[in-house]
């Protein structure tokens, strides 16, 4: 009986030194870590609650979206067009947001960072006087840059 319980106290130690993950991820609970996904949390948040105002101190003045076009630049835009063209649209367009991320993994290197993603988003909209339901799910890659000591979105909105 007792290398039994040697051997079971050994697992024990083992795993319990393991490295544990984030809650709710797949992970690992470090300090860069828990930022990032608290700031894909507010994100996504701002994202149901159409927060134009949050959205726009997440996102750094740098960013950049070519649309994973990089043959085509007339789909590219900065910050500027974020907050003049695509923020409007959500704000006056969209009715009700349901949004759902899933990190699967980050990736920090120094002063960036990527975050790659699984979300599923349904919302209502109005366009032209017509109401209606979209829903859209897909895997992403969000990449991170460190400003002024927080983490802000570079691009892949």
């Amino acid at each position: 009986m007792r290398p039994i319980l040697s051997i079971m106290a050994v697992l024990l130690l083992l795993t319990a030194c393991g490295p544990s993950n984030i809650p709710g991820t797949k992970v690992p609970d470090t300090q860069a870590n828990r930022e990032i996904v608290d700031l894909v949390e507010t994100y996504r948040v701002a994202v149901e609650d159409r927060d134009m105002d949050t959205l726009g101190q997440i996102v750094s003045r740098r960013y950049f979206e070519n649309a994973s076009t990089t043959a085509k630049t007339t789909d590219d835009y900065g910050y500027e067009q974020l907050l003049k063209e695509v923020f409007p649209v959500l704000r006056d367009n969209v009715k009700k947001v349901v949004y759902k991320i899933d990190i699967e993994r980050i990736t920090v290197t120094g002063r960036e960072a990527s975050v790659y993603i699984e979300w599923d988003l349904k919302f209502q909209y109005v366009e032209g006087g017509l109401e209606g339901w979209a829903t859209a799910k897909d895997k992403n890659r969000v990449d991170l840059v460190m400003e002024d000591g927080r983490w802000k979105i570079l691009s892949g909105l």
